[in-house]
């Protein structure tokens, strides 16, 4: 089936319609405690550490200096790459430094920091206040942008990225994903919950950036009131009168349902091509979290200063979600959940399946930060050996991609690295999600998502070795081509000048001139050495008779 046929059929009531993906676990939630509290802002810390970074290391460039005052929203840091971003001044501060330091990223991988000395008064700039919104899908995109709005679910590309592709389909549809599949995240739930009218309007603003009338709001199963509160502000919004479609759908709670690629496939029955992105279907997937953030820029005006994070885990005593700005350091939200940090074994970034491990808490929440998970030593997984693989497949049967773990893992561990590599990739090791499914079921406690993350960054950085050699190529041949091309030209004109004398009568004409101009030219610096000859005697003689007259008069 393809997006057409299922916009043209449109998206019924009865869960029958949905569709299953390979593979998935059935996990512990752990959500209630830190979803029963509503939404709390954390305040102004002290200082905030604001990574300049989006899409896993695409760095953008500072415009400021050290000792320069800010105000919120001002620009402190623009792209120097296509999938870089804008970043903007959460408060008023001064800066206090721009240097490496580490990040809310995977092994907390050091990279640019701008950090900012609050100074409390959290002041925007005085600029003219602006009542026009944009009217046409340009000047959306482009408002997005200017926000530095990416997604902020995980991945973290610019958002307007996914508006600009070079095949958009004629149809296409919309999915707002607020499935929060890994267990104790909470942070969209709650946002559904306390700003359910700014996520359906900013997903109206997402609509029209994508020309599109249909768009649907996917969330688990397993959550109470969302769906209501939802249905409510659409049918408060009157949408249908205006030609727009949103339906809000239910999921099964299997992980990894919120998954990019799971969830398209569950809502449409639709499959992802290895390599494509879901554009190649003619849909466009974005964060709930996102469509707020996109609320705030169009009709306030507010570039992304802030997300929700949840702060969770069995060290924490108050487990609650917060609005933080982003750049807020982990100790500060800590600090405001009650926690006890002497209890703390692990601090991860994310959940228990795909988030990772921080080595302190002075590090800045960033635009992708979804959730503080402070776990003490009784709720880690112990550090157990990892034994040999016993090709079980209990791996095969949890990959949701429908891989093959346990090959790839064989391919990856090869002894001829750069071919067995290329295996893993022609086995799709690209296509992992590294949801982590396929370590949970391990029996000889191999961590193979590290493998994974390994062979794919392996992978590149070969890929990226052969582009630059192909370059240098291209410009050895480049170099070889001009100087074979200056090499003929001079050649050719060397036979354009010995052409003349292939014929002899040609040749003698051409040798008479030559002699003739040679005599002409000879002939005119003699008569020029008579003429100064002459003219010195005359000189000569005149300068004799004036002597003598001068002598004669004495």
């Amino acid at each position: 089936m393809s997006i057409d046929t299922f916009i043209t059929k449109g998206f019924g009531k009865k869960t029958e319609r949905l569709s299953h993906f390979e593979g998935g676990l059935v996990l512990r939630h752990h959500k209630k405690m830190s979803c029963e509290p509503p939404l709390q802002h954390a305040g102004i810390p002290d200082q905030l550490l604001v990574a300049i970074k989006a899409n896993r290391g695409h760095v953008s460039e500072p415009i400021v200096k050290i000792g320069d005052r800010v105000l919120k929203g001002q620009v402190i840091a623009t792209p120097t790459q296509p999938f870089g971003a804008v970043f903007h001044a959460p408060t008023s501060g001064k800066i206090s430094s721009i240097t490496k330091h580490n990040t809310a990223s995977p092994d907390a991988i050091i990279d640019t920091c701008i950090t900012i000395k609050t100074d409390g008064k959290d002041q925007w700039p005085d600029l003219p206040s602006s009542t026009a919104k944009p009217s046409t899908t340009k000047q959306i995109i482009e408002k997005i942008r200017a926000a530095g709005i990416t997604g902020m679910g995980g991945a973290g590309f610019p958002s307007h990225i996914k508006y600009d592709h070079p095949s958009k389909p004629v149809e296409t549809i919309l999915i707002i994903n607020g499935a929060e599949c890994e267990p104790y995240i909470s942070c969209d739930e709650r946002l559904m919950l306390d700003q359910a009218i700014e996520i359906i309007k900013g997903t109206v603003w997402l609509l029209k950036a994508a020309e599109s009338k249909h768009a649907i709001i996917a969330i688990e199963d397993n959550i109470g009131g969302v769906k209501k509160q939802l249905d409510t502000e659409i049918k408060n919004q009157k949408l249908e009168q205006n030609g727009f479609k949103i339906s809000v759908v239910k999921v099964p709670t299997i992980y990894p349902t919120g998954g990019e690629k799971q969830l398209i496939k569950v809502l449409t029955g639709l499959e992802v091509p290895s390599g494509k992105t879901p554009m190649s279907l003619g849909i466009i997937m974005q964060n709930v979290a996102t469509a707020k953030a996109v609320y705030d820029a169009i009709d306030l005006d507010r570039p992304l200063l802030e997300r929700v994070v949840t702060v969770t885990g069995d060290a924490i005593k108050q487990p609650r979600n917060y609005t933080a700005l982003i750049g807020t350091p982990f100790h500060h939200l800590l600090s405001l959940a009650a926690c006890d940090f002497n209890a703390i074994d692990k601090l991860i970034i994310g959940g228990p399946m795909m988030g990772y491990a921080m080595p302190h808490d002075q590090i800045g929440i960033e635009k992708t930060t979804n959730c503080l998970l402070a776990l003490p030593p009784d709720c880690t997984k112990p550090e157990i050996e990892a034994m040999p693989c016993i090709r079980c497949g209990d791996c095969v049967k949890v990959c949701p991609q429908e891989l093959l773990p346990q090959q790839l893992l064989w391919y990856i561990n090869g002894n001829d690295t750069q071919n067995d590599l290329e295996k893993a990739r022609d086995h799709h090791v690209f296509d992992c999600i590294e949801c982590g499914a396929c370590s949970w079921v391990c029996p000889s406690h191999i961590n193979l998502v590290d493998f994974y993350r390994f062979a794919k960054s392996e992978l590149t950085y070969l890929d990226h070795k052969e582009v630059k050699a192909k370059l240098a190529k291209q410009r050895h041949d480049d170099r070889e081509a001009r100087l074979e091309r200056i090499k003929a030209e001079r050649q050719a004109k060397r036979r354009r000048k010995t052409s003349k004398l292939t014929d002899r009568k040609a040749a003698k004409t051409e040798i008479s001139a030559v002699l003739a101009r040679i005599k002409q030219n000879e002939s005119a610096k003699q008569s020029n050495v008579k003429g100064l000859s002459a003219r010195d005697s005359n000189t000569k003689n005149s300068d004799a008779q004036n002597a003598n007259a001068q002598n004669a008069n004495e």
